[in-house]
């Protein structure tokens, strides 16, 4: 299925009566250590949308590139939206693609930041009429099979994890020879705008330096998959329940 912005209004028209799935991406743009790209977290779940248009008959909206990424603001590059202005602009975007007669809509969420924004924006987008919203987490929902069998390391930001997908869908955006780990283990969750570099040390939390394409194709593949057995659910009525 072509990407929904790749669409005329009259091709619209008919691939909208062929499904009742609509995907959404939604990234940030911030620091990922020295050694991955500013928009890593749009940039994964990107391709795996893109996936999902090429293999189903879902229609893929543009990614959102920006986030709340208050953490990473110290970090030269980082670009940060409130999270109150997320809700509102993502529950204004649900509800446009509700009145486009979509029933469900999929959130491929590519930043830990966004997850209480889109929570909330669901909450209101769905309010009224019979919609559904899914939102997936992709790097914790994801793959899971893949994860535990391939990574080396624990998971983080711009660890093994990230890097190695990074790997497999641009390595001409990894620099290894930057990479390095850094992990500031705390006790409790601390929140702090004075010690965001204290709390994550260059942009890191993890260990990147095990990281392979083999690792980031492995679990991109069953990523995709995922995402492919839960539209044919969707698209049959059926919500996402564990077996």
């Amino acid at each position: 299925m072509p990407l929904w912005s790749e669409l005329t209004h009259q091709e619209f028209l008919v691939k909208s009566k062929e499904t009742e799935v609509a995907v959404l991406v939604t990234g940030a743009l911030e620091a990922h250590g020295k050694h991955l790209p500013l928009g890593t977290d749009s940039l994964l779940p990107a391709f795996l949308a893109k996936m999902v248009a090429e293999q189903t008959r879902a229609l893929v909206l543009p990614e959102i590139p920006f986030g709340d990424s208050w953490v990473f603001k110290d970090y030269r590059g980082t670009i940060s939206v409130d999270n109150n202005v997320l809700v509102r602009f993502y529950a204004e975007i649900m509800k446009s693609v509700f009145d486009h007669g979509f029933h469900y809509l999929v959130v491929i969420n590519g930043h830990g930041g966004n997850s209480s924004a889109l929570q909330n924006a669901a909450k209101t987008a769905t309010e009224r009429g019979e919609h559904v919203v899914v939102i997936i987490n992709w790097w914790r929902d994801l793959g899971k099979k893949a994860r535990a069998e391939v990574l080396e390391t624990q998971e983080g930001h711009a660890a093994e994890d990230e890097t190695s997908e990074v790997m497999h869908v641009r390595p001409d955006l990894v620099d290894m020879s930057s990479a390095e780990a850094a992990r500031a283990e705390m006790e409790y969750m601390v929140i702090s705008a004075s010690y965001r570099r204290e709390l994550y040390p260059s942009a890191i939390y993890g260990d990147p330096t095990s990281a392979t394409p083999e690792k980031g194709e492995a679990i991109m593949d069953e990523a995709v998959q995922d995402l492919i057995d839960l539209i044919e659910k969707l698209e049959k009525g059926e919500l996402p329940t564990k077996s």
